[in-house]
């Protein structure tokens, strides 16, 4: 069987900081993994330089962050590589949940009519190289691997970040720091900031396999299988014939002797006996897991700004980790994009507390499925098997078996928002700090593709439809207006009249709506948007 991706060592370039006295960049990344290159991507949209600093010498290895949403493919889309994306990855819908070896739940995660995307899984190695492809494409951006970062500190107004490569080492100085080197990088040591949550202390070990059995895609729960009793099987179709499975080990199990191939074997071909196959497959990777549910008080410290697994954990139950760190990187870059072109530095703080209210949203909605799942004590392993016995005849536990098919989180308490989250005088959707839905249009094109690295007023209008670009008094990043019809499928959507007017922000979050706005108001609101202004001061 074919690989599913060729892993390079990705070849060395002696930094020019070593001969050249300019060490400078507005923006330096640390970690080449999904969320530090969506936000070297992002920033490279707004016109941003940043240095991309990785100490590995490949692409990651296995699947990894696998599963992406509507939401995340969204974002992709906005980057440029959603195409690639759809492209390579495979798209599904359904699951399936079995305890023992009977069926007791079936989900269909059908997107919603008016949207273009679904659920989509994609391997995380072949997502880091269509974004790695795109920024060097681009060219605002360069990712140096081979390069270890081993301290920064701030000072004189920016920050210096210490790199150790196999050239020598030096410092780079950059006016901001995204830190994106996961869990276990040295953002967290340097800046002193803790985790704050629960770490479950059950295992689960990871094999990606390569099998060419036909299988529907999309995701399979198995509780209690017969070859597992009490324990919790997931598993997951990825693109080029992969098949990720993931096994939950029994309390007493050390995970090393059980990632010894042996083991991996036995309980692969014992769960193809159960799902009555019977295929070749060959062993890619194997790896070992333990839910995490934490996050950092903070995503931001001064002039470093923590993004994906560096700020944040959570369990895979639902596929919501990367997906959390690409919402991050899209949030953060036209607000670091927006700061460097002269907006109030205190633009940022939003980046923490609408990011970090999204994660502690996400972590009470999977703390139940979670436990559930990964049944930390004996009595909660005995409610779960009666619970499960029960849902052989009664379908009442949808919620838990269906994590992935939480609405978007929406920012309805940010500063940023000009009006209210809640108006009666429109429906109860579109709500400000919700995420503007996409929607084809009539002229051509979706809603989604007429936004970009800028504000965007969505005036509804009898006017033929129409895109211009206005400047609105004192804004660091431009506004553009797009006209739509009150009468068509979007308008419909945004509940417009004929004078309704939205405002929307660069990663497509709405903030402000009105039924009818005067163009002072909306200068007003746009300053509001941009953190240069109080919704309720003058």
């Amino acid at each position: 069987m074919a690989m599913y991706f060729d892993w390079k060592e990705m070849p060395f370039v002696a930094p020019r900081e070593l001969s050249d006295s300019d060490r400078s960049s507005p923006v330096i990344i640390i970690g080449a993994g999904p969320v530090g290159l969506a936000s070297a991507l992002g920033l490279a949209r707004h016109g941003i330089r940043s240095v991309v600093l990785e100490s590995r010498r490949t692409i990651s290895q296995g699947s990894r962050a696998l599963a992406m949403n509507r939401r995340s493919m969204q974002i992709l889309d906005a980057l440029g590589v959603g195409g690639a994306v759809l492209a390579r990855g495979m798209r599904w819908s359904k699951g399936w949940t079995f305890y023992g070896s009977e069926q007791v739940h079936f989900m269909d995660l059908k997107p919603p009519a008016h949207e273009k995307h679904g659920q989509t899984n994609l391997q995380q190695c072949w997502m880091e190289q269509l974004l790695l492809d795109a920024i060097q494409a681009d060219g605002h951006a360069v990712v140096r691997y081979g390069h270890e970062v081993t301290g920064f500190r701030e000072e004189q107004g920016g920050v210096t970040v210490d790199v150790r490569t196999e050239a020598g080492d030096y410092t780079l100085q950059g006016e901001y720091l995204v830190a994106a080197d996961g869990p276990r990088g040295i953002s967290r040591r340097v800046t002193g900031l803790s985790y704050e949550g629960t770490s479950y202390s059950q295992r689960f070990v990871i094999n990606d396999i390569l099998c060419d059995h036909p299988l529907e895609p999309g995701r399979r729960l198995f509780f209690s299988p017969p070859y597992l009793p009490g324990k919790t099987v997931l598993m997951h179709l990825a693109p080029h014939g992969m098949w990720r499975l993931d096994f939950q080990l029994l309390d007493d199990q050390d995970a090393e002797e059980e990632m010894q191939a042996e083991r991996v074997h036995s309980r692969i071909r014992a769960h193809f006996d159960l799902m009555g196959i019977a295929a070749d497959y060959e062993l890619v990777l194997t790896s070992v897991y333990k839910a995490n549910a934490v996050s950092l008080p903070a995503y931001r410290k001064g002039r470093v700004l923590f993004a994906g697994d560096a700020a944040h954990q959570v369990p895979i139950f639902g596929g919501r980790g990367v997906n959390h760190g690409y919402a991050d990187a899209h949030n953060l870059a036209w607000k670091l994009a927006a700061v460097l072109a002269g907006a109030p530095d205190t633009l940022l703080a939003t980046y923490s507390s609408e990011r970090r209210g999204d994660l502690i949203d996400t972590l009470a909605d999977l703390t139940k499925t979670t436990i559930f799942i990964t049944t930390p004590s004996p009595g909660i392993a005995l409610v779960r098997e009666a619970v499960l016995s029960l849902s052989t005849t009664d379908n009442f536990l949808s919620n838990l078996f269906d994590p992935y098919a939480s609405p978007p989180y929406e920012y309805a308490q940010t500063p940023l928002n000009a009006t209210p989250a809640q108006d009666d005088s429109f429906a109860p959707r579109c709500r400000c700090g919700s995420v503007a839905p996409d929607v084809a249009l009539e002229q051509g094109g979706r809603l989604h593709e007429k936004l970009g690295p800028w504000f965007t007023l969505l005036r509804f209008s009898d006017a033929q439809p129409s895109t211009s670009s206005a400047s609105a008094a004192g804004m660091p990043l431009p506004r553009h207006e797009l006209i739509l019809p009150p009468d068509s499928a979007a308008g419909r959507l945004y509940d417009a009249r004929p004078g309704t007017v939205y405002l929307l922000r660069p990663d497509h979050r709405i903030a402000g709506r009105w039924r009818d706005a005067t163009p002072g108001v909306l200068e007003r609101a746009s300053r509001v948007a941009a953190g240069f202004a109080h919704p309720e001061k003058d």
